[in-house]
């Protein structure tokens, strides 16, 4: 079996973590699988310090041409995995050209039925593909469609991506933390307060990974910014010692997939996380991570973690098992090879 994956972009998290990472394992158990990626993409993620924000739909017109020429040497046996849509636009004439003929897989890992339009175009990439999966339960809730919709949620490579050492660190010598894209600052502010209380109680250090300085609302962190790198990801994550994931209540963040905190639990890092939607499944509280309910639980399961070295060990260890058994790699290439087997025939 062939399978051809068309791609968001080259270095947009999704498209490495649900694309490339599960292309090369597919691929490792025996599938001929071939990656489409656009140059240039909406993302703007062949451009150092991307994303390109609000610009991104002028990139829209540059796209078109590459995505039809990826059209190219498409097979009638092939299989065409869709990483999200094929290009920002309410039309699927790309995606209806690719799978002329062909079995077809949509995976979307977020809430993109909240753009404009995005209702409805999902509505008819829904119909028009033979399988979907969704990267947690509210998208495949809103996929409506659970006789061919597959929850698989986003996964690392546990052997990359391998566990670090707790430091015998207490107080000022311990690395708080939060990674990100720079447009999810917002969410990195509702717990601003509370966090900003546990550095200055305990004189921890708080960093921030991302494509951009954080704001002047983020001031109260004296954060110290640490630009994103996919070369140094994991070699900046590890300096962590805890990890954090604010995110308000609402059907955007529903939608996310809780990929700071497995990120973070991979490294055997505990992390708080704020109780909405899959955080609440990839985290049982007080057990492998926490899920503050309030600000002063922010505060004080913060400082604890801050304070004892003993408790951050015990509670990432139990985070990387976790990650292994659920949210690696190894874990959920059987999903997916389910899923693409039972597309076509035995040969």
């Amino acid at each position: 079996m062939r399978v051809v994956f068309f791609l968001q972009g080259q270095r947009v998290p999704a498209a490495r973590f649900r694309g490339i990472a599960v292309a090369q394992a597919l691929g490792a158990a025996g599938l001929d699988c071939r990656l489409r990626i656009p140059v240039p993409s909406v993302y703007g993620d062949w451009l150092p310090g991307f994303p390109v924000g609000r610009w991104r739909q002028l990139l829209v017109p540059f796209v078109i041409p590459v995505r039809l020429a990826q059209l190219r040497n498409l097979r009638p046996a092939d299989v065409v995995f869709f990483q999200r849509p094929m290009v920002e636009l309410p039309t699927l004439f790309l995606e209806r050209l690719a799978a002329r003929g062909r079995k077809s897989v949509f995976d979307f890992d977020d809430a993109i039925f909240l753009n404009r339009g995005g209702r409805e175009k999902l509505r008819r990439t829904i119909a028009l593909v033979d399988q979907v999966v969704a990267g947690n339960r509210f998208l495949a809730e809103t996929a409506e469609a659970p006789e061919k919709t597959t929850i698989i949620p986003t996964a690392v490579d546990t052997d990359r991506w391998s566990v670090q050492p707790t430091r015998e660190a207490r107080g000022r010598e311990v690395v708080v933390g939060w990674t990100g894209l720079s447009c999810n600052y917002r969410h990195l502010a509702l717990a601003c307060k509370p966090i900003a209380r546990a550095l200055r109680r305990t004189g921890a250090r708080f960093v921030v990974i991302s494509d951009r300085r954080p704001p002047s609302e983020l001031a109260d962190l004296r954060p110290r910014f640490v630009p994103w790198r996919a070369e140094s990801e994991i070699e900046d994550l590890a300096r962590l010692d805890v990890g954090v994931m604010p995110l308000p209540d609402g059907p955007y963040e529903r939608g996310k997939c809780a990929f700071k905190l497995i990120q973070y639990m991979a490294l055997g890092r505990p992390a708080l996380a704020s109780p909405v939607g899959t955080n609440c499944e990839v985290v049982t509280d007080a057990s492998d991570g926490f899920l503050p309910c309030d600000q002063n639980a922010w505060e004080e399961e913060l400082v604890s973690l801050i304070e004892d070295p003993e408790l951050r060990a015990q509670v990432g260890g139990r985070a990387r098992q976790r990650v292994q058994a659920a949210y690696s790699i190894a874990a959920v290439v059987p999903r997916y090879l389910q899923v693409l087997r039972g597309l076509t025939p035995e040969r």
